[in-house]
């Protein structure tokens, strides 16, 4: 019977893993709605434009960019379909953009619970990010030098 006690404390683990990251989401989930009623994004797009300039997009990258950094992974990807079907952004944006999430995807989120198991949030989000950046910029010029050897 000493199968029982270990029972009981993966349980409990798993209960105060289920609660914590609860307390992390169900906010975020708030304040992703204030978000969108306070028009928060279309601000923060404004911000994102020299830093996609950098990185050699568009400012319509900007807002599947921020959905994607901000909402995750499956909201940036809709985003990124619409304005795809809407012909907002160019091909090679969209593979640029998609480099950008994978690296720097749901930052509050992920970062919020990282911290929360005890990694050090400041570097985890700032090197995220930076790397993102820096990856996609090199890409960029690194893919348009392949794709337009004379210019």
């Amino acid at each position: 019977m000493v199968f029982l006690p270990f029972l009981a404390e993966a349980g409990w683990g798993c209960f105060k893993n289920i609660a914590l990251m609860m307390a992390i989401i169900i906010p975020l989930m708030i304040v992703i709605e204030i978000f969108q009623e306070r028009d928060i994004l279309n601000r923060m797009m404004a911000v994102m434009n020299p830093i996609t300039r950098f990185m050699g997009m568009s400012r319509e990258s900007n807002l599947p960019l921020l959905a994607g950094m901000v909402f995750g992974i499956s909201y940036g990807a809709g985003v990124i379909i619409n304005c795809t079907r809407a012909g907002t952004i160019r091909n090679e944006e969209i593979f640029t953009i998609n480099l950008f999430l994978i690296i720097c995807h749901s930052i509050f989120e992920d970062t919020l619970l990282f911290a929360a198991i005890g990694a050090k949030w400041i570097p985890l989000l700032l090197g995220r990010f930076v790397l993102a950046v820096i990856v996609c910029a090199v890409w960029v010029r690194v893919f348009h030098r392949l794709s337009h050897p004379l210019t």
